[in-house]
């Protein structure tokens, strides 16, 4: 009897070890180039795409100062798909992440909880520095898009960016 419930205490803390790890996946991969887009991973603000379904490319470099520097103005339209190319110019980890600004905050809450969270999903990427990584985004719907680093306080001091979508 202590031996079952022995392992039954064992396989019920083996998650909880995953998340204290500060990995964060929740089962989908990171997707770029020709992979496979995670359609199920869909956002208030859009999904998941294929980088062969992309109409341009946008670049963006994350700063130390807590900006984000676009290449091009943030003129985006429902419908659209975009390559963002994410370069990490800075000395410390930053993440960029695509959702709506109730996303952003449950991410940004969840983020506070587990700080060194490392993150392979179709809307956020965690970017090293001098690493450069890529998001394709399909973006739609009505509430305005944010773009935001949710590693604690990188947001609150300044490291988010907001757009509305455009008509078709």
């Amino acid at each position: 009897m202590h031996k079952l419930l022995l392992v039954t205490m064992i396989t019920a803390l083996l998650p909880l070890a995953a998340i204290a790890a500060g990995s964060h996946s929740g089962g989908h991969e990171h997707h770029s180039g020709g992979a496979q887009a995670d359609v199920g991973h869909a956002s208030a603000v859009g999904s998941p795409a294929e980088a062969s379904a992309a109409g341009r490319t946008v670049n963006v470099e994350l700063l130390d100062s807590m900006r984000f520097v676009f290449d091009s103005p943030l003129a985006l339209t429902r419908g659209e798909v975009v390559r963002f190319s994410v370069t990490n110019r800075g000395r410390i980890r930053h993440e960029f992440s695509i959702g709506s600004e109730a996303e952003q905050d449950s991410h940004r809450a969840m983020m506070r909880s587990m700080p060194n969270m490392v993150h392979e999903d179709p809307n956020v990427v965690t970017v090293e520095p001098g690493e450069t990584r890529e998001l394709v985004w399909r973006f739609d719907g009505e509430l305005p898009v944010v773009f935001a680093c949710n590693i604690p306080g990188h947001a609150e001091a300044g490291m988010v960016a907001t757009t509305i979508l455009k008509p078709e």
